[in-house]
């Protein structure tokens, strides 16, 4: 007697045989990594994150950041932050914060100088983002966000 799937009208074995490459295939796979922050995000903590992040990869890399961008990620930053704190206490701050380190490299140069690389258009496009009337808009939406909150 076989078990049938009473919705499918398939035996247990007929479905586990059309399930199987997809299990086989989902463990050969590497699990997915979290996906960068995007300037481009609607939601205000991602942009400001990827913000950060940047600012933070312009300066490991010795790329040159506007003091009018550097002005207005630490605005913005600041408005995250507090948000942050304010949602998950001190822990959920911190976190957030080691968040935006770039990563670790050891003694090879190599490492740092392919992640530099690697980083140097968005960190660009960035800078161009918060130097322009896009940026300060960015920094206002922030300020309003931080008044309201208080």
């Amino acid at each position: 007697m076989r078990a049938v799937y009473a919705s499918h009208g398939r035996t247990i074995s007929q479905a586990m045989r059309a399930v199987l490459p997809l299990l086989l295939l989902l463990g050969c796979s590497q699990p997915p990594e979290a996906a960068a922050p995007s300037l481009d995000s609607p939601d205000f903590a991602t942009r400001a994150q990827a913000i950060g992040r940047m600012v933070r990869a312009g300066q490991a890399c010795n790329l040159m950041l506007s003091v009018t961008t550097l002005d207005r990620a630490a605005r913005i930053e600041a408005a995250a932050l507090e948000q942050r704190e304010r949602d998950g206490g001190t822990a959920a701050r911190d976190d957030y914060l080691r968040s935006l380190a770039p990563p670790e490299f050891g003694p090879r140069g190599a490492d740092h100088s392919r992640w530099c690389t690697g980083q140097r258009a968005e960190v660009e496009r960035m800078n161009a983002l918060l130097s322009s009337p896009a940026g300060a808009a960015l920094l206002q939406q922030a300020e309003v966000a931080r008044a309201v909150r208080r």
